[in-house]
C-alpha cells in the first residue's frame, strides 16, 4: 500500500506543473473550458513541455531523463516556475491570435484563436469606436471597454457614450459608462479613430 501511495504521489508531483500551466492558460483566455479527455490532453501537453524544459535547465545535474524530481525541492520549484512562464506565454500567444495567424499565412486554416466571430471582430479592431444598433432603432456610439466573451458575460461596456440621432450626436450627461445587454444589440459598426477625428473636424 505504501508503495502504491508513493507512486501515486510521484505521479501527482510529475503532473503538477502541467496542471499549473493549464490552469493559468484557461483562466487568461476567452475560449470555453474543455472537459473530459480534452482537458486531460491539455494537462499532458503542458506537462511534457514543462518537464522537457526542466530537464534542459537541470541537465548538468540530472543525467537520466527518467529521473523523477518528486523528491527534489529545487527540481519542483524550477518546474513550477517554468509552468507559470509556459502558461502565461501560451495565453499571451493565444490572445494575440499568433498561432492561428501563422497557420493562416501558410494557408493551413482560416480560423482564429478567438471563440466567436464577434469576439474576433473586436479583437481585430482594437483602435475603433463602435456604433451599437439597438432594438427600437436606437444607436449608441462609444468606446468599447469590454464585450461578451463568455456565456455568463453577455454585456457590452461602453465608454464616452453618445446617442446617434438624425440631427447628430446627443451626449449623455453624467454617464461615464453604459452596460448594454447583448440581446439588445442587432448590429455593430466599427469606426476607426482616424475617421472619428475627421468627423469631429
Amino acid at each position: 500500500m505504501s508503495w502504491a501511495s508513493s507512486e501515486a504521489i510521484a505521479v501527482l508531483w510529475f503532473l503538477l506543473p502541467g496542471f499549473v500551466a493549464t490552469g493559468l492558460f484557461r483562466t487568461l483566455i476567452s475560449n470555453p473550458k474543455p472537459s473530459g479527455f480534452d482537458s486531460l490532453a491539455q494537462v499532458f501537453i503542458f506537462t511534457v513541455i514543462v518537464q522537457v524544459a526542466t530537464r534542459l535547465v537541470l541537465w548538468k545535474r540530472d543525467t537520466e531523463l527518467t529521473t523523477t524530481v518528486a523528491d527534489d525541492t529545487t527540481g519542483i520549484a524550477v518546474s513550477v516556475l517554468i509552468a507559470i512562464i509556459a502558461g502565461l506565454s501560451a495565453a499571451w500567444l493565444w490572445n494575440k491570435d499568433l498561432p492561428h495567424s501563422w497557420l493562416r499565412s501558410w494557408k493551413l486554416t482560416r480560423q482564429s484563436s478567438y471563440r466567436s466571430a464577434q469576439y474576433s471582430a473586436f479583437a481585430f479592431h482594437t483602435d475603433c469606436y463602435v456604433v451599437l444598433h439597438l432594438k427600437g432603432e436606437r444607436r449608441l456610439f462609444g468606446w468599447p471597454r469590454e464585450w461578451p466573451s463568455r456565456p455568463d458575460d453577455q454585456h457590452f461596456l461602453i465608454e464616452e457614450c453618445e446617442w446617434l440621432e438624425e440631427k447628430g450626436r446627443s451626449s449623455i450627461d453624467g454617464v461615464s459608462h453604459m452596460l448594454i445587454p447583448a440581446s439588445e444589440v442587432e448590429m455593430i459598426e466599427f469606426l476607426p479613430m482616424a475617421t472619428e477625428t475627421d468627423n469631429e473636424d
